[in-house]
């Protein structure tokens, strides 16, 4: 297992694959929309980058075919199964394009190493589509192209999630500063109001979870400091808005949170933020993190 750990782990490894991924990420951010439909292809509404999800489609229906294809050939009274699996490959090939879209989407904003990892995976995803696409043209070797493909989109998916959970991309890096706080037990002082300059972002912290802290007049705004994207700390950021519209636009990839209740406004991030319980008591602020959004 060592040896196949190492053998995903390489391609964040090969910097000479920088300059490419670098002109990738210009290319698709340039190219694909903005606004809200950036946001539906990073998978906002859903809380959770939505390309892991399409790319069930591609997958799920190739395999299928291949399981079609290995019943033609080994159970000689199957009937006749090449239709149906060629029906299926092009429904993999058709499913590939708005796959990629949201997997683009999701790579303009990655770390460089994620990147590289991502490049790989990318490429041997439209490998696996050519192979598929030639299937559907090919009536003497269609079988052997859509196994090939089959096999070089499964090798690619295993990358893929390789580079989802082990190097993070896409998971929430906020979700355990909840448990950091001490899951919402009673409020923490976190030091006299006047401590706290106008308007400025400011980092505090409850046990071992940050906070960003602004200060609004008499009221102080709260939410944890780790943006659930990437982890950059987010008292380093833009404030925008007033009341209980304020946001803050984090510093690496300009993802937006709302302040009052940690809803992404913008951005690649998906998953809220924790939000943070404030109260001032006797000239003192006291928080709390509540937990997970609701």
């Amino acid at each position: 297992m060592a040896l196949l750990t190492s053998l995903f782990d390489a391609p964040s490894r090969w910097t000479a694959l920088d300059p490419l991924a670098a002109k990738a990420a210009a290319v698709a951010d340039r190219v694909l929309p903005g606004g809200s439909v950036r946001g539906l292809l990073h998978g906002r509404p859903a809380g959770h980058p939505a390309h892991p999800a399409m790319a069930q489609v591609p997958i799920g229906t190739s395999v299928s075919a291949l399981v079609l294809d290995v019943a033609a050939t080994v159970l000689p009274g199957a009937g006749p199964l090449e239709v149906p699996a060629r029906v299926l490959a092009a429904v993999s090939v058709a499913s590939v394009a708005p796959t990629a879209l949201a997997g683009w989407a999701d790579y303009v904003d990655l770390h460089r190493d994620q990147q590289r990892t991502a490049i790989v995976h990318a490429s041997g995803n439209a490998v696996a589509a050519t192979l598929w696409a030639a299937s559907l043209l090919s009536r003497r070797h269609g079988r052997a192209l859509r196994t090939a493909g089959t096999v070089v989109a499964g090798a690619a998916g295993a990358l893929g999630g390789h580079l989802a959970y082990r190097w993070a991309a896409g998971a929430n890096h906020a979700e355990h500063l909840p448990h950091l706080a001490g899951d919402g037990e009673g409020f923490t002082d976190l030091g006299p109001l006047a401590d706290l300059p106008q308007d400025r972002p400011q980092q505090r912290w409850i046990g071992d979870a940050p906070l960003c802290v602004l200060r609004r007049g008499d009221d102080v705004l709260a939410l944890t400091d780790t943006c659930t994207h990437l982890g950059a700390p987010l008292h380093e950021g833009k404030v925008s808005g007033s009341g209980a519209a304020t946001t803050i636009t984090c510093p690496w990839h300009a993802s937006e949170f709302r302040f009052r209740d940690g809803a992404v406004v913008g951005g690649p991030a998906t998953a809220p933020q924790p939000t943070v319980r404030t109260q001032v008591r006797d000239g003192r602020v006291l928080a709390r993190v509540d937990g997970p959004p609701q």
